[in-house]
């Protein structure tokens, strides 16, 4: 119930800046806005306000619309003609179905703004362990060598090393790292190939090139719990502490990660502490798309107290986040379109997309973990649906603005028919991709 709280909540969130984005460039423009509608079906409640525009918060919280006039839906009375919207100019237009994507992409730039100016908490990176005969082995990266900077950017935490890395590996290059070693600062180049973002699911980045970060032993208690995954089925609970795998102890969390991870589809005997009580039980991770087993359970952060000299804030000035904080949003954006392309062409499956019980369930898990967490998944959220509504499928507003850009290369609009086909099209193609993100969720939720 908490999943679905925090996903009805964040979806609103998302809607109504989309919609508003419509809304109020539409108003600038001139155009009588007949309803604003937070969800769809019944109305729950309505209200008609001083605008004349009708207010709607209706059943369904899977969406939203905004009805404009339009001569195209219905006689309109001579006095509102120069108020429909199919009367107002192409760029008009153009700007009004424009504005909701951009909306999205606005909020997403301010959510990770207000993310930098909290501060992100986080470990220092310092390096455990090197690999031998790996990336960071040639770059003479050394165990104590505390990472500072990669290609001129603060990497104050973990957190933000993974991400200028990951960054640097969609397309391969170099990596120019700052490290500190006993106070004194050298620079190191790193040499980084290409990933296949599938691929890196399996071996994380980070391994990939050798490096093992100086990591916190996080006491094996169990957090969060996914509805229907391995964990729900073997009876574990949040608060469980892991004690015993067939008979040896279990050290850390990290430890137990790679025995889940070992044992896809096997099952594991197991031996908890609930209330100062120990329980036997057995569990059998799930297979993924690659291999690697999974059971559907969080880990409880707060269980375990995180030394002073290893604690760091990844945190910006009001004026410096705003330039973060389009980078963040453009990055996300280049990574989505890059993902949605190669799941086109074939390069990277389509297993990846998710529907409304993935994004539910991290919806819950992000809320639980804290506000900075929530506004994350918002910023995430509402550029991943700012480029969906970009895809130029007739119903989208990517799809209109295709019509605008075909009515400007012809001099006038596609005839209503062809609109009308188009839309046919549009509204296949998105029950397809609805059905396939439907299909893998359930799949996650009840396994292959």
């Amino acid at each position: 119930m908490q999943a679905l709280f925090f996903f009805i909540v964040a979806l609103s969130i998302l809607v109504v800046i989309h919609e508003f984005g419509h809304f109020w460039v539409a108003r600038r423009c001139g155009v009588k806005v007949l309803k604003f509608s937070v969800g769809f079906g019944r109305p729950l409640w309505k209200r008609l306000g001083r605008d004349g525009t009708e207010y709607i918060l209706a059943a369904i919280p899977l969406g939203g619309y905004v009805k404009m006039l339009d001569e195209r839906e219905g006689e309109v009375a001579a006095e509102q003609l120069d108020q429909t919207f199919n009367r107002k100019s192409l760029a008009a237009r153009t700007a009004i179905v424009a504005a909701g994507p951009i909306a999205n992409l606005l909020f997403a730039i301010f959510a990770y703004w207000l993310i930098f100016i909290i501060g992100i908490p986080g470990i220092r990176p310092i390096i455990d362990e090197i690999i031998v005969d790996s990336p960071a082995s040639y770059a003479q990266l050394s165990a104590g060598d505390e990472i500072k900077q990669i290609n001129g950017t603060d990497t104050p935490t973990w957190s933000s090393v993974r991400k200028a890395l990951f960054k640097i590996s969609q397309s391969g290059g170099t990596a120019n790292i700052t490290v500190s070693l006993g106070g004194i600062e050298v620079e190191r180049q790193l040499e980084i190939a290409k990933i296949d973002l599938d691929a890196s699911v399996t071996t994380p980045l980070l391994n990939e090139l050798g490096l093992i970060p100086l990591q916190i032993k996080y006491k094996p208690i169990i957090g969060a719990i996914v509805g229907g995954g391995s964990a729900k089925k073997a009876g574990l609970e949040e608060g469980d502490e892991l004690l015993l795998f067939e008979g040896e102890p279990i050290n850390d969390w990290a430890e137990w990660v790679q025995l889940i991870r070992s044992h896809a589809d096997t099952e594991m005997a197991i031996t908890i502490v609930r209330d100062g009580e120990q329980l036997d039980l057995l569990i059998t991770p799930s297979k993924t798309a690659n291999n690697i087993g999974k059971i559907g359970a969080g880990l409880d952060v707060t269980k375990t107290a995180i030394p002073d000299y290893l604690q760091a804030e990844l945190r910006y000035g009001p004026i410096t986040a705003i330039g973060y904080a389009v980078q963040e949003t453009w990055d996300f954006s280049s990574s989505t379109v890059k993902g949605l392309v190669g799941m086109l062409i074939g390069t990277v499956s389509s297993k990846n997309i998710g529907g409304p019980i993935t994004i539910a369930q991290i919806a819950g898990a992000s809320a639980e973990q804290g506000l900075i967490a929530f506004i994350y998944f918002l910023a995430m959220i509402s550029v991943s649906l700012g480029i969906l509504n970009l895809l130029p499928i007739p119903i989208l507003d990517g799809g209109h603005l295709v019509m605008n850009l075909i009515e400007w290369l012809r001099g006038k609009p596609l005839s209503e028919n062809a609109q009308l086909q188009g839309q046919k099209i549009g509204i296949i193609l998105l029950l397809s991709l609805m059905f396939l993100a439907f299909f893998n969720d359930l799949t996650r939720l009840f396994g292959s």
